[in-house]
């Protein structure tokens, strides 16, 4: 399927900044000597995305095939499990080192630690700001220039909250992205490629007694500007992101998106919308749905709208799969099977 590499070459790069932005210099220390701790505490299951069993390595017959929405699904989840996960698990590993101790100062209700230079040498510093509110932990990360002195020399680059009542856990935070390019200094080598801008707010709950989760990803004005070798590519969203899993195992995925699809062919410089969509149940059978969409008049894919649908068993092989008529005669041999043999109808799926 074209959207493929455009579409994880955009969800990579913003998986990259995230980490770099809680990996980093002094923070990175800190977060290695605070793990372990308050077992409580916001832990990496939390916010961990999964597909209801996986993708298995068994060995198959070489005609089975997982089909091409359920992959870049997946690998979708697994980028967004980098970026999220390694967010909230470096945040909250800060957190338990730099609450048992002094703070350099405070501001208001906030305890302040830092500016701390930072320990690769670049000219950046971290500042981070904790409060604890009747058992809401907040916390904020801020970067800014080597010689920052207080609060006034950095700017915001990630705030949010942890929270535990009994078995229900649940938080949020929100990555800013125009603060990373205020201090390129934060991106690595090919990061240098992606411009930033705008805002994720992330928030998830989880009950840890059941299956039942929920992660959303609200994107604000989110943009991400490629500027290879060879050519630009621009992707934005000012959707939202859901992922859910339900007591039972079952659950649903949905990523609306708007990029440049050109890989293969199918698309020129317009920009469409690229929606994705799956739904589960309890034994992990399923159906995705992928769509790139000309919306508003904007677009030039080469027939029209493109619409993928698919059926797969627990292992996420294809029971049946389906191209618009549109697309049919650029690959005459991509429809498998009978709609007939899906154990969910399209109106399971969440878009």
């Amino acid at each position: 399927m074209m959207t493929h590499k455009a579409l994880r070459s955009s969800l990579v790069a913003t998986a990259v900044a995230g980490l770099c932005t809680l990996n980093s210099g002094c923070l990175l220390m800190l977060s290695q000597l605070g793990n372990g701790g308050d077992d409580d505490f916001i832990e990496g299951d939390d916010v961990r995305l999964a597909l209801p069993s996986g993708v298995s390595m068994r060995a198959g017959d070489p005609s089975e095939i997982r089909g091409d929405v359920y992959v870049i699904i997946d690998n979708t989840i697994k980028d967004t499990n980098t970026w999220v996960t390694g967010s909230v698990e470096g945040m909250a590993a800060i957190y338990r080192f730099l609450d048992r101790r002094r703070e350099t100062s405070t501001d208001g209700d906030w305890r302040v630690y830092g500016p701390y230079a930072d320990d690769d040498g670049r000219d950046l510093a971290w500042l981070v700001k904790l409060d604890d509110v009747e058992g809401v932990q907040k916390f904020e990360l801020h970067v800014g220039p080597r010689d920052a002195k207080s609060v006034a020399d950095v700017d915001k680059l990630l705030d949010g909250e942890l929270s535990v009542d009994q078995n229900l856990r649940s938080g949020g935070f929100n990555l800013y992205f125009d603060t990373i390019e205020a201090h390129p200094e934060m991106k690595n080598e090919d990061d240098s490629l992606h411009t930033f801008s705008g805002m994720i707010h992330v928030t998830f709950e989880r009950d840890v007694d059941t299956q039942r989760k929920q992660i959303d990803i609200k994107f604000d004005d989110f943009q991400v500007l490629y500027q290879g070798f060879l050519d630009d590519d621009t992707f934005f969203s000012d959707e939202t992101y859901n992922y859910r899993t339900e007591d039972d195992g079952s659950g649903s995925f949905h990523l609306a998106l708007y990029g440049q699809w050109d890989d293969w062919g199918w698309s020129g410089p317009e920009t469409e919308k690229m929606v994705l969509d799956m739904a589960w149940t309890p034994d992990g059978e399923g159906r995705s749905r992928g769509q790139i969409l000309e919306v508003d008049g904007v677009g030039d894919l080469k027939h029209g709208d493109l619409d993928i649908n698919e059926c797969f068993v627990s292992d996420g092989y294809i029971t049946w799969r389906t191209i618009n008529d549109a697309y049919i005669d650029e690959v005459p041999d991509y429809n498998i099977g009978e709609e007939s043999v899906c154990v969910l109808g399209i109106e399971a799926l969440p878009g």
